[in-house]
């Protein structure tokens, strides 16, 4: 994709944040609140705990090791330490500086009447429905795995489709925060693999290998 393409399609993912905010994210909600069973279902703990952080985590010491032990990287372990950190760092970025700044209360909240909107620089909750921690961290985990399992892309996008419809009937996040959510986690993935592509280029020059030879694995 040229740089021309990217920015056009974060230009209309950004205006369609903006659209949702302003006039589909309160009576979505309100439509799905109606569904008693699924948001009994989606607002199951699970949901909440830090499951993806704590793999992450695991996936980079293994690549650590691996690489200690002067062994190639398989080409999955590649793919999974560096959505790894984008996952990590795209979450840190959102979760202590993102969240705090917008400060938009949880559906779950505002449904009830209570309080609602965005509270600008207020921090913990309920002020923490924008961008959605759970769209930054799957979105990171696809945008590294969209370039090295293309085969994968519809299965990705069929998956981020139901996590975005149980995060909504759980009354998690509104769809504006599961869509910037999602434009922060694919910004960090894409970055990711980007820095990671060029300084695999300049060791491959260095060493006078093509781009794709050195200590990585090709088995999936």
């Amino acid at each position: 994709m040229t740089i021309s393409r990217a920015l056009g399609l974060v230009a209309l993912v950004l205006i369609a944040i903006v659209v949702a905010v302003l006039w589909i994210d309160m009576p979505l909600a309100r439509a799905l609140a109606r569904f008693d069973v699924a948001r009994a279902l989606f607002r199951s703990k699970p949901l909440g705990l830090p499951i993806l952080p704590g793999i992450s985590l695991a996936v980079l010491f293994l690549g650590l090791a691996v690489m200690v032990a002067g062994r190639p990287l398989p080409r999955w372990l590649v793919a999974g330490s560096l959505a790894a950190v984008a996952l990590l760092t795209s979450l840190y970025v959102t979760e202590d500086v993102l969240k705090p700044i917008f400060g938009r209360v949880v559906p779950s909240v505002a449904l009830r009447g209570h309080v609602s909107g965005f509270h600008w620089l207020r921090s913990g909750s309920p002020y923490q429905s924008f961008p959605s921690g759970h769209s930054v961290q799957a979105a990171s985990v696809v945008a590294v795995m969209w370039s090295f399992y293309p085969r994968l892309r519809l299965v990705m996008l069929a998956g981020f489709a139901v996590m975005a419809g149980a995060l909504m009937l759980g009354q998690w996040h509104y769809l504006g925060d599961i869509l910037a959510g999602g434009l922060v986690g694919a910004l960090a993935g894409a970055g990711v693999v980007g820095i990671w592509r060029a300084l695999s280029g300049v060791a491959a020059r260095r060493q006078g290998r093509g781009p794709r030879s050195g200590k990585v694995r090709r088995d999936a």
